[in-house]
């Protein structure tokens, strides 16, 4: 029996009370009260902690040595989205057919917990580490990276390490992110003054990183139009429905005449529609570099609302790593220009490319292929997470290609088998990392 499956029921108790702490980001009470719990269990299992800027970042230290094995997770999750779509509480976790089911399960409060038992593991089988190892407890991943950006500026950062924060096998490969925020200026005034339908108020997403799952639209006449659609994680928005764009179909049906606000709503549909922003004008680019796979820019408009002056939109973009983010820039402004709006970039995150020749990414591979029986390779995550925080790190892990996916999602779960695999993935990777004084940078 594997270290993982002696524990198995430790961790998943572990987890429970991590779920059932409603960490969403934007609320720093909670957020601090998982970050709290979470070193509870740390210590619990023979670890220092110790808590850093302004208590918004934990980290979990043991071993010594002249290198730094770095770990990166986080407590912060996305709001649970539509509660009527999710079949269990999104807080309190669930097991259903050998599944464990709740918000941060997958992302990113499992892996958390088994990187924590994998440090235990790991150690009971070498007896002391030959290197350094830091494990670092974010809680402002899902959002404005205030916590990281802060630690980043004040700590060093490790040697190399990952981040269990996106899939296998490994991604030395990462798109880069930019939240860019809308604001149109609309004239309410002639909606008073219509004899026909027309748009007075949009609704519309939860969070910049997460297709919306609903949007609803008052009409002139009193009418509520609501548009039903399936939320995603925004950096690969094919796999869901983006609720804005079911919106149109909606309001072509109740055959809603045109005023400005409309106008603008046409134009997101229109030139976001089919995720890629074609309509933007930016010059196309080769979907490889030195032989490796960055795809293309994807664009979702995942929030959109109303003032009483303005109609705001968020844009969220994942770009590509030949992609320049001042052509980026420079294409939303001139969008903007044509309808009298502005922009702001609320959030950036810069690409990730780190050579697969890398001596650490070939002692995870090992890992990775010893405990799987399946080769290793590499890839590019569409996402973005904290290998974005340092040089030398990469995502990995704890979604299994092509199984599954479900962060950002309702109904978000991880299998109780891929936890026991995760934990002994990582385990053997510690023991290989941690096992030799020979430098692995």
């Amino acid at each position: 029996m594997s270290f993982a499956e002696k524990n198995i029921e430790s961790m998943i108790s572990d987890l429970k009370d991590l779920v059932s702490i409603p960490s969403v980001s934007n609320d720093l009470h909670q957020v601090g009260q998982a970050l709290d719990r979470i070193l509870k269990i740390a210590e619990k299992l023979g670890f220092s902690t110790k808590k850093v800027i302004e208590g918004s970042v934990g980290i979990v230290e043991a071993g010594e040595g002249s290198e730094t094995l770095g770990i990166l997770v986080h407590v912060d999750v996305v709001p649970p989205g539509s509660q009527e779509k999710w079949d269990t509480d999104p807080f309190q976790l669930t097991e259903k057919d050998g599944r464990l089911f709740g918000r941060g399960t997958l992302d990113d409060k499992g892996p958390a917990v088994a990187v924590l038992y994998t440090m235990k593991g790991a150690l009971e089988t070498l007896g002391s580490f030959q290197k350094k190892i830091c494990l670092i407890i974010g809680t402002q991943e899902e959002v404005e990276w205030t916590d990281m950006n802060a630690y980043t500026a004040r700590f060093e950062p490790a040697d190399y390490g990952f981040t269990p924060d996106g899939a296998f096998p490994i991604a030395n490969i990462e798109k880069g992110y930019m939240d860019i925020l809308l604001k149109f200026p609309i004239d309410t005034s002639d909606t008073a003054l219509s004899q026909e339908k027309v748009i007075t108020s949009i609704s519309a997403g939860t969070g910049n990183n997460v297709v919306p799952g609903e949007c609803t639209v008052e009409l002139s006449d009193g009418t509520l139009l609501t548009a039903r659609g399936k939320a995603v994680h925004s950096c690969q928005p094919e796999k869901g429905r983006n609720a804005i764009f079911e919106m149109a179909a909606c309001l072509s049906e109740n055959r809603v005449a045109q005023n400005p606000m409309k106008d603008i709503f046409d134009m997101i549909c229109e030139t976001f529609g089919s995720n890629y922003g074609e309509k933007l004008d930016l010059k196309p680019r080769p979907q490889y570099y030195l032989g490796e796979y960055i795809h293309r820019d994807v664009f979702v408009p995942t929030v959109i609302r109303t003032t009483e002056s303005h109609l705001i939109i968020s844009v969220n973009v994942r770009f590509a790593y030949l992609t320049s983010p001042e052509d980026i820039r420079s294409a939303f402004h001139s969008l903007c220009g044509k309808y009298g709006g502005t922009m702001e970039v609320t959030d950036f995150l810069p690409t990730v490319f780190v050579s697969r020749e890398k001596p650490f990414l070939k002692e995870m591979a090992d890992a990775y292929e010893e405990i799987t029986g399946k080769k290793n390779s590499f890839q590019l995550a569409y996402g973005s997470s904290y290998a974005k925080a340092m040089p030398s790190l990469v995502s990995w892990g704890p979604v299994f290609s092509p199984e599954e996916d479900t962060c950002h999602e309702e109904n978000e779960y991880i299998s109780i088998k891929d936890l026991i695999t995760i934990t002994e993935i990582y385990r053997r990777a510690i023991e290989k990392i941690a096992g030799t004084d020979r430098s692995l940078k």
